[in-house]
């Protein structure tokens, strides 16, 4: 058997010092989000402005970085960005989703469930049960109501109007006014985030929460649920700040940006006040 030899073994290790200085560029770009100066890129990647222009020329001929004629500022080029469209494709929502469901159960000790979607509503496509399981007749498969949930909720809030309406409208699910449920999927869009305590799942608190795509739709949901005994339905509380902080790190790997987290009330600063309904569903 062949034994490598240890020149090659070390090259190979050390890899190409020149190719990752001029990634460090690309890398530069890429996160800035808007075109660059050539001592605004070089400064951030750490290498002097001659040098970072002989990289960046290079990266111009593949495609990988553009130049503005008349500005001379540096962007992202054509490549990179089918590059970064490629890398995205290759992402499952369903399965990040999964994993991070996983760490948030056991990192809060509640139940999570992820729902996406489907011919028939929001459906839950995960359910991940802690050591001491809630007992309810909701699991893989299941639909949760679109008014009467905090899941239901978020896809009301997120999902665009005409879809919503036409679903509710086939389903026979309405606003409940009387409820202010209407408000309340306003209250969602501003805090990012659904509560829920009610009749849906009598005895039960969630929260849920939009995960979103490169393009800023929704993809799916994530809900915390538990007793209401034992479940901290803060709005300031650690519960969810973890959701917050689980569907925030989704959204990003799957390339969206969020321009400001909504703020919760008991957080500052704090929306202005609402009038509050009824509480239902989970």
């Amino acid at each position: 058997m062949p034994v490598a030899d240890s020149d090659d073994a070390e090259r190979t290790q050390a890899g190409v010092q020149s190719l990752e200085n001029g990634l460090a560029l690309v890398l530069v770009l890429a996160h800035h989000r808007r075109p660059m100066k050539l001592t605004a890129v070089a400064e951030q990647a750490g290498v002097s402005p001659g040098k970072a222009h002989r990289y960046l020329v290079s990266f111009m001929r593949a495609g990988f970085v553009s130049q503005d004629e008349e500005t001379g500022l540096y962007g992202i080029g054509p490549v990179a960005l089918e590059f970064s469209l490629s890398c995205l494709a290759t992402l499952e929502p369903i399965s990040l989703a999964t994993r991070e469901a996983e760490r948030l159960c056991a990192q809060t000790g509640h139940t999570v469930a992820v729902a996406v979607w489907g011919s028939f509503g929001p459906t839950v496509v995960r359910w991940e049960q802690p050591a001491h399981p809630v007992m309810v007749n909701v699991g893989l498969g299941s639909v949760f109501p679109l008014y009467r949930s905090a899941t239901g909720r978020v896809f009301a809030a997120f999902m665009p109007e005409e879809l919503v309406r036409e679903y509710a409208a086939k389903a026979g699910q309405e606003a409940d006014t009387e409820g202010d449920e209407v408000e309340t999927i306003e209250q969602v869009r501003r805090r990012g985030i659904a509560r829920a305590q009610g009749d849906f799942m009598q005895g039960m608190s969630a929260f849920a929460a939009p995960v979103f795509d490169h393009r800023g739709r929704l993809v799916l949901s994530v809900t915390i649920l538990g007793y209401r005994g034992s479940f901290d339905h803060r709005w300031s509380g650690p519960v969810v700040a973890a959701l917050r902080e689980s569907a925030a790190g989704l959204s990003k790997a799957l390339g969206y940006e969020e321009a400001a987290a909504p703020q919760a009330p008991g957080e500052a600063p704090a929306p202005a006040p609402v009038r509050r309904g009824r509480r239902r569903g989970a």
